[in-house]
């Protein structure tokens, strides 16, 4: 009985052997073919995400205030921002795709102009520059930022050249920091850049070192209802928006007048990721259609992004026109962020 007890002990340890070992070579079979499959680019699909997700967001010491898009310079510079013209003749405009954020607002009649507000890229053009009304100067001071415009209406100018606004006139510095293009004529042709801008206002002795205070960004996914485009009636079919969701862009292609918005000089699309339109009063007050708009009451808003539109409410957050949720900032999307200034909640068309 006891050799048999030894027989057994012995087939028991060798079984336990052959299975620890049987064991170690799968293990083993299975890290050499997960490098060799990771050596051809792929692997697991969960763990390299993972690991590219946290590459991401590890790359960049910084964030762009206006954008929330990570940057490798800390950006404490002042933005500029621009008037850019708006009716026919001015289309397609140059630089629009390299704003942080740009308001369209109407000016006089049924046509909108842009304040297009400049922090983490540096256009070499942008135009064509146009005239200030008192309601962009209000919302350039919200980004504290140097406001750019060539004339203006008379409320308009005396805001801009009061000492609550850095400015650089346009008119002053034609031929110097502002150039003529010979493709158009005056007034639809004045342009300037980046660089133009800064030399201009060290020359006046503008501050530039004065940042932007940041927007709030949230990078969950959209919530709301679905929201493929919208069309924004300004009164006439030469002026009217309209915005069409690119899902392999994730943002929505502008167009103006029926026609697609591409950039005059290179032919970038101008596309941003969030669409902000809000409701506001606007009071007709001479006779070239010139306005009042009340950019404090705070309204109705409607948030595009993702090809979602949510409803929402309107403030004004120390000169800036920001979306609120039951109370608390909504956030916007990483990128660039268009806020479209309507009279009314029925000039806004929404296709789903």
């Amino acid at each position: 009985m006891k050799w048999r007890k030894q027989l057994l002990t012995a087939v028991l340890c060798a079984g336990v052997v052959a299975l620890a070992a049987c064991s170690g070579n799968e293990a083993s079979g299975e890290e050499e073919a997960d490098d060799a499959v990771n050596t051809e680019g792929a692997g697991q699909a969960e763990e390299t995400d993972t690991s590219h997700e946290g590459a991401e967001e590890e790359a960049f010491a910084f964030k762009a205030p206006l954008t929330g898009k990570g940057t490798d310079e800390e950006l404490s510079h002042t933005a500029f921002g621009v008037m850019v013209e708006n009716s026919a003749n001015a289309r397609p405009q140059t630089g629009l795709y390299q704003a942080d954020l740009v308001y369209e607002v109407l000016s006089e009649g049924n046509i909108t102009r842009f304040l297009a507000v400049y922090h983490s890229q540096k256009p070499e053009m942008i135009g064509p520059v146009r005239s200030a009304r008192e309601y962009y100067v209000h919302l350039n001071n919200g980004y504290s930022a140097i406001y750019a415009a060539a004339g203006g209406s008379p409320g308009g100018l005396a805001l801009a050249e009061g000492p609550d606004t850095p400015f650089i006139s346009g008119l002053a510095y034609d031929g110097r920091y502002f150039t003529r293009s010979s493709e158009r004529r005056a007034p639809h042709n004045m342009y300037t850049g980046y660089e133009n801008l800064k030399e201009a206002s060290l020359q006046i002795g503008h501050d530039l070192e004065d940042e932007p205070p940041a927007l709030t960004f949230d990078e969950t996914p959209a919530e709301g209802k679905a929201a493929v485009g919208m069309e924004i009636n300004y009164g006439s079919a030469g002026n009217n928006v309209r915005y069409e969701y690119d899902a392999d862009l994730g943002a929505y292609k502008r167009s103006n007048g029926g026609s697609a918005i591409l950039d005059h000089r290179d032919g970038t699309p101008v596309a941003p990721v969030n669409v902000l339109a809000v409701v506001m009063d606007h009071q007709v007050i001479d006779d070239q259609g010139r306005r009042e708009i009340n950019l404090s009451s705070g309204g109705k808003a409607y948030l595009f992004r993702e090809g979602v539109v949510e409803e929402l409410e309107w403030q004004n957050v120390d000169g800036r026109i920001l979306p609120f949720k039951s109370g608390e900032p909504a956030g916007f999307l990483p990128g660039q962020t268009w806020i479209n200034v309507i009279p009314s909640e029925d000039r806004l068309t929404i296709q789903d």
